[in-house]
Order: C-alpha cells, then structure tokens, then sequence
C-alpha cells in the first residue's frame, strides 16, 4: 500500500516530527521524547489497523514484555526497596518501538525531506559553532550545542554517518537529477567535511576510535554495492582523510598518545591475569596513566564487582548500594562511561543477552530486506554504518544514557518494524492484486 498524505498539515507536521526525532545529533535536549509520543499517539489513532498487524510480529511482544518487566522491576525497587537508582526506567523504551515503526512506515515519504532539513541545520550548526581560532591554536572545541564535547563528537560522527549514507542514497536511487543532485551532493560534502573538524577539535578519543572500523567498513561496503565509479569517489575521500591525519598528527598524538600507551601496557599486562580487575588495578596505580583514563578503570572495576555479585539479573534499583561496596568507593557513581556495564548492573546477563537478540534479529531482518530489493544498500549501509559507531563508542562512554542513545535506540528500533512491514507488505501484494482481479 503506498504511503499518501492524510491532512494538508502532513507535508509540513510530519517531517518536522522526524527531524525533530533525529535533532539529539545536533542539541542535547529531550525534544525527541515529545516527538516520540506525537508520532506513537499518531499509530494509535490513525494508523490501528498497522498496529494490530505489527502486534503479531513476535518481535515486538518481544520488546512488550521486556518493557513490562523492567517496569515491574523499576517498581518494586522503589515500592519495596525505596530506591529510583537512577534512569532506570530507560529500560523501559522498546514499549515504543513497534507504534514508532508503524509511524515511520506509514509516513516514509517524508523521511527523506526530514534527512534534507537535518543535514542543513548541521552544516548551518557546525559553521555557527565552531570556534575556528581555537581549533588552529590546538584547543578543545565544542561543535554543535551539546553538554560536553564528548557528546558533540558523538553527534558530529552520527551527522558524518548520515551525510554519507544520505549522498549514497540520493546517487543509489536517483531521486534526483541536475542541480537539485549537485546542492544536495555539494551540502552532504560540506557537512561531512565540517562534521570531520568537529569530531577531530572535539577530542574525543572513543569517537576516533570507532571511526576507524567504522570507516573501514563502509569503504568496502561502497565498493561491494556501487562498483568502480563510487569505488573511486571512496578513494578519493579516504585520500582527502589520510591527509588531514597528516596535517593533525602531533595533536592526535598529544591527545591521544599516552591514553594508546597506557591501554598497551594494561592489555599486555591483562594477558597473563585471569582476573581483568588485576591489570585495571595495575593501571590505576601507575603514575604514568592519564587522569581520565584512571577514573574509567576505577569505575570499570567497582562496575565488575557489583556484576560478579549479582551476575545472571543485576541489582535493578539497588545497583547504587552493592556499588558503595566496591574497590574504589569514593568513585563518582552516577555514569560508568560503559555502556555494556550499565546494562549489567541492573540486568546482568540476562539484560545483555536480551540486547543481543534483538540486535542479531534486526540484522537479520535489514539484510533480507535488501536481498528481496525493498530497501536501499545505502538505508541498509546506514542502519549498520550507524549501529556499528554506537556500539564502538559506548564501550567508552554510557552513550546509551544521553539523548543521543535514547533517540538513536527510538530510530533504530523503530526503523526495523517498519522494514518488517514493508517485508510484510511485500508478501501479501499478491494475494491483494489477484482478490482485486
């Protein structure tokens, strides 16, 4: 059934509704919850027949009942134990992942212009923000309008991600020919570029980190789904980046040289101890480790003890009381600049293993999807592009606590229901054309 507008506000609401879902890449403020609820309340009054037809997806009973658990967990802490621990009740969220997904698929057309305004406020943003005589000095810039830098490079490599994968995606489907094509490649490249100055004046190590793979893995993803004309234009951008390693080699290295060190020494060390927390305790009491490097190793280490003591279902509510129990109990507790291990404090591995299920089934999905052509290579490079520079950076920082992890898992999530009923769509347009025959 093809997607059409339902009121003459559409045109206008509804992508506004998608950028506003997507603009924790560029401001940090809680504006996509609001989003979340307008598009959820939008499937349920509506789009009810999709909703019905996304509740016999086992997926999403799936996330159902994981939310009802981890409310009914939240709950009891704070009824029975007398503790909120402290965003708990982010667990919560995949309640909205399939309605979201109903509204994604049911107002698709509109995507697209959403990415368009999305990507011009980052250009418009960068350039704003930027302050280009403290990025020639060396000093730390703060691009975008986040809380810290750290969380504006994390937004600044989502937007590069997406630029990317939006130029792929207007050349892939040739959407759009003359000089509508060249302002929409001219402005990827430009946002890409500022996007680029932004994550290197940031400074933050994690995200330089996961741009590596990440940029290795989109390379010869281009070069598997485009052939050799794109093959080139990636030769040419890995060039153009190789060069600005050059050029910024000394502050990278003074950046991150003995955070590199000190990390060779902990893993050669961690080599030859069964126990990790052995080489972290090692680490935290070498001089020669930096300060920001030391505090992640403390954290990390009181976070392993509250996990060993609870290890299959996590303390939930309570994790904040085994945590005063730990090693370093002077520590700051709040975030554990892990996002793997604020999982598993309050879930264990029964949290994780839930994720994982769910990351692997919507894997699965999106490459079938593409097999059977109903989406894009450049929707399907994004949407792995994308997950695979999240799941690298929070093993650094608890990303999946800032508003940039609660919208990217809103998107996400909701980006596979809607695959899933476009896939459903698919299936059944057969049966439709011959009973209208």
């Amino acid at each position: 059934m093809p997607a059409v507008a339902l009121s003459r506000s559409d045109p206008f609401l509804l992508p506004l509704l998608w950028v506003l879902m997507a603009s924790a890449m560029l401001v940090e403020s809680d504006t996509y919850r609001y989003a979340t609820v307008a598009l959820v309340a939008l499937s349920m009054i509506r789009f009810r027949d999709d909703v019905r037809l996304v509740s016999r997806d086992w997926l999403a009973w799936f996330c159902w009942l994981w939310a009802a658990y981890a409310a009914i967990r939240f709950v009891i802490g704070m009824t029975v134990h007398d503790v909120r621990g402290t965003s708990e009740w982010l667990y919560i969220f995949p309640l909205f992942f399939p309605g979201l997904g109903v509204a994604l698929y049911k107002t698709r057309q509109y995507v697209f212009p959403a990415a368009i305004v999305l990507i011009a406020a980052g250009a418009v943003g960068l350039l704003a923000s930027i302050d280009w005589a403290a990025l020639r000095s060396g000093e730390r810039v703060f691009p975008l309008f986040h809380n810290n830098p750290i969380h504006a490079a994390i937004g600044c490599g989502m937007l590069l991600i997406t630029s990317i994968c939006l130029m792929l995606y207007v050349v892939e489907t040739r959407r759009h020919d003359g000089w509508r094509l060249g302002v929409i490649l001219g402005m990827g490249f430009l946002t890409v570029l500022l996007s680029g100055v932004g994550i290197l004046g940031a400074q933050s190590k994690g995200v330089w980190l996961a741009l590596g793979p990440v940029a290795g893995f989109m390379s010869l993803a281009v070069l598997a789904f485009y052939g050799r004309r794109l093959a080139l234009a990636v030769l040419a951008v890995l060039l153009v980046a190789m060069l600005g390693i050059i050029v910024a080699q000394e502050d990278a290295r003074r950046v991150a040289g003995p955070t590199i060190e000190a990390t060779g020494a902990l893993f050669s060390f961690g080599m030859g101890h069964v126990d990790p927390r052995d080489a972290m305790r090692r680490a935290v009491e070498n001089p020669d480790t930096p300060q920001s490097m030391r505090e992640r190793l403390m954290l990390w280490t009181n976070a392993l003890d509250t996990v060993e003591s609870s290890p299959w279902f996590g303390w939930g509510n309570r994790w904040q009381d085994r945590w005063r129990q730990g090693t370093y109990q002077d520590t700051n507790h709040q975030l554990l600049h892990n996002g793997y291990l604020e999982i598993l404090v309050r879930h264990g591995l029964f949290g994780a293993l839930v994720l994982a299920i769910f990351i692997l089934v919507s894997a699965r999905r999106i490459f079938f999807a593409w097999r059977q052509g109903i989406i894009s290579a450049s929707l399907m490079l994004y949407l792995y592009s994308l997950s695979l520079f999240f799941f690298i950076t929070i093993a650094t920082n608890s990303n999946n606590r800032l508003a940039l992890g609660e919208s990217y898992f809103l998107l996400a999530g909701a980006a596979v229901f809607a695959i899933s009923l476009a896939m459903r769509g698919e299936r059944t347009k057969p049966a439709d054309i011959a009973q209208a025959d």
